[in-house]
């Protein structure tokens, strides 16, 4: 059942899921991490929600998961947070679809494809109830959770049968494109690191007007604006809380829970169905035979397929999960019927409940307190704010105010374009961004009037005020002149550099020092860091000796020989390619019909709470 069901689900939303059964990650507590937030839901449709705790359970797996290891902050900033809350926005709106059509897969069917994975089975290809909780275990999901899993792949499965084809591409459509990704190249290269720009001698003033008269089209600078604005923070409001110590005390009790690890017990366990043998392996521990060697002796069972690793009271099912928290280290327990045959349990270890001391968390509670009466405070002042801009208040106005009393500063941005550019005389263009909102209200307020109150995120919000608009301008050389002399440097660099190599092959008789063959698909070339240089050697269409410029240097590139590499031309690959190609128009399709359920169930996003926690907790 599941592997038929993924066979057709190719979703990130399936691929996480499933890679975290595959993969096994640790279990990671976030209690220590939502003390900080409300308990607003992070996404609902009518009445099914998803918690800040889910989405920070889900995301510590993933970032745990990763070699770099990335921070909180950095999941908000590199995408990693977005990709989870899709998966999740995915999950709710095929679930609320699944109810809206009334579809469910049965129990039955549930439990048939348990019992069919082959992630579950032991090495005799039967099910093992063993390796079913390790495996869970290790992805950190109950029973309930992975239920839940097999429903709504299910779900999917059937919501998105209208729109999955079964496309057949032409053969000899998947073989060129088999052949262009195999493609090998024999070449021969040699590399010069560019020459120092302080050697370059110093142009005369004539050349680099010449240089500005050929370019004169890059030096213009669009319609712009110079405006003025302020940014309003919680921070800004800190000196205007006070925190009392029934505040403190009241906070504590109702995160309570935040600060307390469950006790975990390290459980082995045996299953079969085969009463007798159960028997047999309990006599043998009875009469003084270590767990793991009877479990050995019997079943033929090692360590690894035995442990549960550590699990907390509720991750275990409900009939093994009072015994096993009521007994002792090293107390065996069992037999106990199951649905999946007769287990039987070891202790190994008990790791107690923790719980972090009032006195030890007393900063922590304080600095949330801030900050949520600081954003509340915030929210006040924002009213008045909107009313002080209604009487016609400019910035400094504004910050002279009683709301602020000159505690914050008017800043200034000069020569914003409408593409988000920030421009110069004297250096490149520089990027600005400080949201879509920020950069549409300077465009849309008028000249010498405030803007409204402008959301910038993370309960950041500002004010706008246009002083000038700057007509589009054709600038002269003198405004430039220090750039061009940049410019025309760099570009002098690239040419020396080009014509010393190309004197330097012409004395060898154009002979290049070295050899290589490269394949398409592979990143770079030898120690290259320029990782473009592999694309560029597959755009050569001759057999002269090309210039190519690098992040380093210039390298003379000659392609010797083109060839298809010797890979297996069989009916797999040909399979495997189509199959590829239609997964991509499946995955476009179910998009867009993800997209659309969105507006058809009217799912509501609260992200800026939680990616404000997130980019501002110290917790690694």
């Amino acid at each position: 059942m599941l592997r038929s069901l993924r066979n057709q689900t190719q979703s990130i939303f399936f691929k996480i899921f499933l890679g975290f059964l595959i993969c096994g990650f640790a279990l990671w507590g976030v209690g220590d991490l939502t003390g900080g937030t409300n308990n607003k839901p992070v996404l609902s449709v009518e009445n099914k929600e998803i918690s800040t705790e889910e989405v920070i359970y889900e995301l510590n797996k993933l970032r745990y998961s990763l070699p770099q290891r990335p921070s909180l902050q950095d999941t908000v900033k590199n995408g990693i947070l977005q990709n989870v809350l899709n998966k999740f926005e995915q999950e709710i709106l095929i679930n609320k679809e699944a109810d809206f059509l009334n579809l469910h897969v049965p129990l039955s069917v549930q439990t048939k494809a348990i019992r069919n994975e082959s992630a579950f089975k032991n090495p005799l290809g039967k099910f093992s109830e063993n390796k079913y909780f390790q495996s869970l275990n290790n992805a950190g999901l109950t029973e309930n959770k992975y239920l839940e899993m097999i429903q709504t792949e299910g779900n999917f499965k059937q919501i998105s049968m209208p729109f999955q084809f079964n496309h057949t591409y032409d053969n000899k459509i998947v073989k060129a494109i088999i052949d262009y990704q195999n493609e090998v190249r024999d070449i021969e290269f040699e590399f010069m690191k560019y020459l120092n720009k302080k050697d370059i001698q110093q142009p005369e003033i004539k050349t680099l007007e010449k240089f500005f008269r050929t370019n004169k089209s890059s030096y213009v600078f669009p319609k712009t604006r110079d405006i003025k604005y302020i940014e309003i923070k919680p921070s800004d409001f800190h000196d205007q809380v006070k925190i009392t110590k029934k505040q403190i005390d009241d906070k504590y009790e109702i995160d309570k829970s935040n600060y307390i690890t469950a006790e975990k017990r390290e459980i082995y366990q045996i299953t079969s169905q085969e009463k007798n043998k159960v028997d047999e392996l309990r006599k043998l521990i009875n009469d003084g035979t270590p767990f793991q060697t009877a479990a050995s002796k019997i079943f033929n069972l090692s360590k690894d397929d035995i442990s549960l690793g550590l699990l907390t009271k509720k991750e275990l099912p409900d009939i093994s999960a009072e015994p096993l928290f009521s007994g002792k280290k090293n107390d065996v327990i069992g037999p106990l019927k199951t649905e999946f045959g007769f287990n039987v349990y070891k202790i190994v270890n008990i790791i107690p409940k923790t719980e972090i001391k009032y006195e030890d968390i007393i900063k922590d509670i304080k600095l949330n307190l801030l900050n949520e009466l600081s954003i509340e405070i915030l929210y006040e002042k924002l009213d008045l704010i909107e009313d002080l801009i209604a009487e016609g208040n400019n910035l400094e106005e504004i910050t002279r105010s009683d709301i602020f009393k000159n505690k914050i500063f008017v800043k200034q941005l000069n020569k914003v374009s409408e593409d988000s550019f920030l421009h110069s005389y004297t250096k490149n263009k520089t990027f600005f961004n400080k949201g879509e909102d920020f950069l549409k209200n300077i465009w849309m307020t008028k000249l010498n009037e405030t803007s409204d109150i402008i959301d910038l995120k993370n309960d950041t919000y500002a004010l706008i005020q246009v002083i000038r608009e700057n007509s589009k301008e054709m600038l002269t050389f003198e405004q430039v002149r220090e750039k061009i002399l940049d410019q025309w440097t760099s570009i002098e660099v690239v040419n020396l550099t080009k014509a010393k190599l190309k004197k330097l092959i012409l004395s060898k008789n154009e002979n290049l020092k070295s050899n290589s063959t490269i394949k398409r698909n592979q990143k770079s070339l030898d120690n290259f860091s320029d990782n473009s240089l592999i694309f560029n050697i597959f755009e050569i269409d001759n057999k002269d000796i090309n210039f190519l410029n690098t992040v380093d240097g210039v390298i003379a590139v000659k392609v010797k020989n083109r060839k298809v590499d010797n890979y297996q031309k069989n009916i797999e690959i040909n399979n495997n390619l189509n199959l590829s190609l239609s997964k991509s128009f499946f995955n476009d399709y179910s998009n867009y019909f993800i997209k659309n359920l969105a507006t058809k169930h009217k799912l509501v996003r609260n992200y800026n709470d939680l990616e404000n926690f997130l980019l501002n907790t110290e917790v690694q």
